[in-house]
Order: structure tokens, then sequence, then C-alpha cells
């Protein structure tokens, strides 16, 4: 009987790693590191002109705007700035500040420009979109008579006197009406009482708190009017405007 050869393992040939040279690797690194500090650097200076680009805007506005305007706050959209600068044209641009009106209400004005060119150092809008809000606080007193005014929901607002030393409470729908803000009542109550929201002596109260809406700036239109827990809201807006 033939005798077996014993069984030898064999070992498997070792592999070879191949590293990158030293100057390869370095070489990496550094294209690495200045792909970095351009991209960091391009953000930064990016960053720096919308600022810049911003500031000036907002000077521009407060000049043509005069004192109506104080301090206007101003958000440039878009990104990359530094591109849309040099075609000139910026897709939307948020101005916000503070305002008064003639009377001496103070106004939360918050305006959307769309599609801002600039050309030979001018600017103008392709159309406008505008808010402006005045407290219930600024609105609530006129004269000797101090109404307290509040958001009701719904659109609507409440308001709280007095009638005879009674309290008189009426919830009463806000409308635009040929450049006015009018108020029409669906409830009431004197002293906790309902009483008829159509009685004339509520409609002649109603119409001493109708106002007449000032000229807005940069040509808006008054387009509608809402009620909000902020106070009360006048929405306008304006087609293609010359803004310097």
């Amino acid at each position: 009987m033939p005798l077996k050869s014993p069984y030898i393992p064999t070992t498997s040939k070792s592999r070879t790693v191949r590293t990158a040279p030293p100057r390869r690797r370095a070489r990496r690194a550094v294209a690495v590191a200045v792909a970095v500090l351009a991209g960091t650097l391009l953000i930064t200076a990016d960053a720096v002109a919308r600022q810049v680009g911003e500031e000036r805007f907002a000077d521009r506005i407060a000049a043509r705007q005069g004192r109506s305007l104080a301090s206007p706050e101003v958000t440039i959209e878009g990104s990359p700035f530094l591109l849309d600068a040099a075609r000139g044209t910026y897709p939307e641009v948020r101005v916000k500040a503070d305002a008064r009106t003639g009377d001496g209400i103070p106004v939360k004005a918050a305006v959307d420009l769309h599609e801002v060119s600039e050309h030979a150092g001018r600017y103008a809008a392709e159309s406008l979109d505008a808010a402006f809000t005045a407290p219930f606080a600024a609105l609530g007193s006129r004269g000797d008579r101090s109404v307290r005014l509040s958001d009701a929901g719904d659109g609507r607002v409440r308001i709280e006197t007095g009638v005879v030393g009674m309290p008189l409470v009426i919830t009463a729908g806000l409308r635009l009406d040929a450049g006015a803000v009018t108020l029409s009542a669906d409830s009431a109550s004197l002293a906790g009482r309902p009483i008829d929201p159509a009685a004339p002596a509520i409609a002649r109260a109603l119409s001493q708190r109708s106002r007449e809406i000032p000229p807005l700036p940069m040509g808006l239109e008054p387009t509608a009017v809402s009620v909000g827990p902020g106070g009360v809201t006048v929405h306008a807006r304006a087609p293609r405007t010359d803004l310097t």
C-alpha cells in the first residue's frame, strides 16, 4: 500500500502595499488647503459685499423717503451676491423700518421689492409688496375718550369703551373702502347684555373710528386691510417703480 505524502501547508504570497511618495501626499494636502482657503475667502468676500450693498441700499431708501422711514433695515436675497451684483439684478430686496403717519401714529413698515435692477447707479423694481402695521395701543385713544382695541380673531377687531359708566364691547370687521379703513359691527354688548349691532348709535360710533389711509411711499397703493395680534395692517402694492 503506497504511503501518502505528508501534508505541508503552503504560505500565501505577501502583497506589497504601495503608498504615495511623500512629495505627492504633500502636494495633495497643499491643493486641498488652497481650495478650502479659496472657498472661505470667496464666502467671506460675498458676505462683506452683501453687507456693503445692503447698507448702500438702505442709505438710498432713507435719502428718498426722508423722515417717513427711520433707519431702514435692508436684506438682499439671492446667492451668490457677487454674481447678482455683476449682473446688476437682485431677485428680492426686503426693507423693514419704523415710520409714523402724518398724525403721529407709529407704524411698522415691511416692503418687499421684486427684481430690483441697477443701471448707471439708479435702481428700479419690477413690483413692490408692502405691509404697514399700526399697533392697537396707538389706534385706541382719540381725543379725551379712551378706547381699547384688540384682536377678536377671524379678521375682526374688539373695541372696548364706556357709555354712561357701563362697559360697551363691540366686535367689528374691517374693510378697505375708497382709500379708507371702515368698520362694520357684527356683535355688541352693553354691561354684558347683548344689544343690536346695527343700532344707529353704534353705526355712528364706528363711523368716527374710520380712518383715511395717508399717502404711502414709493408709489404704493392700498389693496387690503387685515387684523392680527400685532395690530391693524394695511397691505399695498405698486408696479414698476424707480427707487432713485
